[in-house]
């Protein structure tokens, strides 16, 4: 793909989905590994510190330190200091985003219209 068109379909992607393809690349990355995922499953019940997700899944703290990262960069995940503790959490509304705007990239009739029915409102 030379450059023009690589430019036109960032463009209509960014027109049409709403976010630019370097988030859709984070995102992707984010959920593109299997102890993610675990992390992910893991916080959307509840926030957790980063030795209680060691605990869960058993990996060792950098590993989860690592994928914790990741996760942070995407923005799917959010964190919080209490005292010298920090929580984290799944950020629901972003992993919304996410999969109702790559739906509306691929013209995904339901999760496209559920969209469009909640800006109406």
């Amino acid at each position: 793909m030379d450059m023009r068109n690589k430019n036109r379909f960032a463009s209509k992607m960014m027109f049409v989905c709403g976010m630019d393809e370097k988030m859709f690349s984070k995102y992707f990355k984010a959920f593109g590994d299997p102890s993610r995922l675990r992390i992910i499953w893991l916080l959307s019940s509840k926030e957790m510190t980063v030795n209680d997700i060691v605990k869960a899944v058993g990996l060792s703290q950098p590993t989860v330190s690592r994928h914790l990262a990741i996760l942070r960069e995407a923005e799917i995940v959010t964190d919080r200091r209490d005292g010298q503790r920090v929580y984290y959490g799944l950020n629901k509304e972003a992993v919304g985003d996410c999969c109702s705007g790559f739906c509306n990239c691929l013209e995904i009739p339901g999760q496209a219209r559920k969209k469009q029915k909640k800006r109406k409102k």
